[in-house]
């Protein structure tokens, strides 16, 4: 840890950059211990087996980085934040599809991939529903199905005013901010500044965690419920996607499976269930599952 004026004392924030720390879901408590107390914490990586950095937890600061490229410049860290597009190995002719990549169809077959799950026996919505989908995608379809699955009341309210389409696009932002596919993303400071109170050099690798700043209650009240009508209500933007001129580039892409996929659910005679126990993808950095087992209610 950098030991200068300033700096705040070591904490239990270096268990949130292991991935051990993640197999029975996101830590949301310790995240709201840390951006209570240290807002602004050093990690060393130790844990991850990288080089350490600052944690940044809190919305105002997560955003302010996102949106200063000048002070916070983008490094690669191994984290697709959404679907690639336009990809071209060399060699490639315009317009020619690399072998092996996949076929995003921004008019998605949402009741197809539902048709997948039989109507009397369990499925892995995973394995068997979402499989053709990309890593980032399929995370965020499971994820927004398990907001619904949590949460039974208003998947039931969901589906019995599914005619309003300003609530179903509403629901659609909150399922991105409960879940949160991408958990973190990496920066490096380019010249002096201070974070939440913290002095930070240039130089230092920052950790900007984005779904610590989607669940600040200083910005969206009772982060922890699901709310399909918060953001027609006004709540300001989540940060899902990043924000600013680094945001992801499939963030239309991924809005429109998803709210495919939240509008096939709730035209569907039937509401899906859990069939099973969820594995949670083993990782800090996404957010997913290894299995989510469902089945259609009798």
């Amino acid at each position: 840890m950098p030991r200068r004026h300033g700096a705040p004392p070591l904490s239990g924030a270096g268990a949130l950059d292991c991935a051990a720390s993640y197999t029975r879901g996101v830590p949301h408590d310790r995240f709201a211990r840390l951006r209570a107390r240290t807002p602004v914490v050093w990690q060393d990586g130790r844990m991850a087996g990288r080089p350490g950095a600052w944690a940044v937890l809190r919305y105002a600061d997560v955003h302010r980085a996102l949106t200063r490229p000048g002070l916070f410049g983008p490094q690669g860290d191994g984290v697709l934040h959404g679907p690639v597009i336009g990809d071209v190995p060399d060699g490639a002719r315009p317009g020619e599809r690399p072998p092996g990549a996949a076929l995003i169809d921004m008019d998605p077959p949402a009741r197809a991939m539902l048709g997948r799950i039989p109507p009397r026996e369990p499925a892995d919505f995973v394995a068997d529903v979402a499989r053709d989908l990309p890593e980032t995608l399929r995370n965020t379809l499971s994820g927004g199905l398990y907001a619904l699955l949590r949460h039974p009341e208003q998947y039931a309210r969901l589906r019995a005013e599914r005619s309003d389409e300003g609530l179903v696009d509403s629901a659609v932002e909150e399922m991105l901010r409960w879940w949160t596919p991408v958990l973190q993303v990496w920066r490096t400071v380019r010249r002096g500044t201070v974070a939440g109170g913290v002095p930070l050099l240039a130089g230092e690798r920052v950790t900007l965690w984005l779904v610590s700043a989607n669940h600040d209650d200083e910005v969206f009240p009772e982060p922890e419920r699901f709310v399909p009508e918060r953001f027609a209500l006004g709540a300001r933007p989540h940060l899902c996607f990043g924000s600013g001129y680094r945001a992801c580039l499939g963030a239309r892409l991924t809005r429109v499976h998803l709210r495919a996929l939240l509008v096939a659910l709730l035209e569907h005679p039937r509401p899906l269930r859990l069939a099973g126990e969820p594995v949670p993808v083993r990782s800090s950095a996404r957010h997913g599952f290894e299995r989510l087992p469902v089945r259609w209610a009798p």
